[in-house]
């Protein structure tokens, strides 16, 4: 079942200067993930003696082959008739609960 422990989908590898930092496998790529990068005391002293110092730093976000076959063979129609299904039931749901006292108020 997805959200449990070890079926997570989608991984973010972090790396510095093509050095792997950090590697975070995730449920869904569109959370933000916090990596902190430091440098060291001796690499900054090096770095005065540099003419420029500088460091590349990637995140890559991957998915597990499964997930990149669903992507990939996704149909544009079904999925815009699953979006005016979805706000077509919500609209009716707002309807039918307006006076429930929800938070839901007319779009």
């Amino acid at each position: 079942m997805l959200g449990e422990n070890g079926t997570e989908q989608f991984t973010v590898d972090t790396l510095q200067d093509g050095k792997l930092i950090r590697s975070q496998q995730i449920h869904d790529p569109f959370i933000h993930s916090t990596t902190t990068i430091g440098i060291s005391r001796w690499d900054l002293f090096k770095a005065l003696f540099r003419k420029q110092f500088e460091t590349k730093i990637q995140v890559v976000v991957s998915g597990t082959p499964g997930v990149q076959r669903a992507i990939m063979m996704l149909d544009p129609e079904k999925l815009e008739a699953e979006t005016k299904q979805m706000l077509s039931d919500r609209a009716q749901s707002r309807a039918e609960n307006t006076a429930n006292n929800h938070c839901f108020g007319e779009p």
